[in-house]
């Protein structure tokens, strides 16, 4: 059973991560279309995420649909007032606007309640769906880190994209 609802919407809750989510999110980050775009190049186990999830420096939700995980959004307090997101979904579940609906729960949690003046996301430039997220919620694509990640034999771009309160 996932943790307290922190966060409710339409068609996702976002919950309090718990040991027992573990297993669900060790598997989804070893998905090959999860971990190459988030920076994974060896596989996590169960002790990884355990560390991961003891650890961990900000906020952290499990992404919830009818009481199943299926994915986690973070958001960690870069520099003061600064959050940069970062989420993963099983790849069963994409498409559907789970994604885009938890960074919105989370960015109305990050300005009114958290008093961050920008968030920001950083996408691998191959990531187009990680991309139209983002676009799609209003962020601006500030610029890129060219060449930052390794992935699929080649050096890639990381498109880094902001949002303002304001905005």
């Amino acid at each position: 059973m996932p943790g307290a609802v922190f966060l409710e919407g339409e068609s996702i809750n976002l919950r309090t991560v718990e040991e027992e989510d573990l297993e669900t999110l060790r598997d989804i980050v070893n998905q090959r279309d999860v971990r190459r775009f988030i920076g994974h190049r060896e596989p996590l186990n169960l002790e990884d995420e355990q560390d991961w999830f003891e650890n961990y420096e900000g906020l952290v939700l499990t992404v919830c649909v009818d009481g199943e995980v299926v994915g986690n959004i973070a958001l960690r307090e870069k520099e003061p007032n600064v959050g940069e997101f970062g989420i993963m979904l099983d790849t069963e579940h994409h498409g559907n606007g789970y994604g885009t609906e938890a960074v919105e729960l989370v960015i109305e949690h990050a300005f009114k309640q958290l008093n961050h003046h920008r968030v920001m996301a950083r996408v691998v430039d191959t990531n187009e769906k990680s991309s139209r997220v983002w676009e799609k919620l209003g962020f601006t694509l500030e610029g890129a880190m060219r060449e930052h990640v390794y992935m699929d034999g080649e050096f890639r771009d990381m498109k880094i994209y902001g949002l303002l309160r304001e905005e």
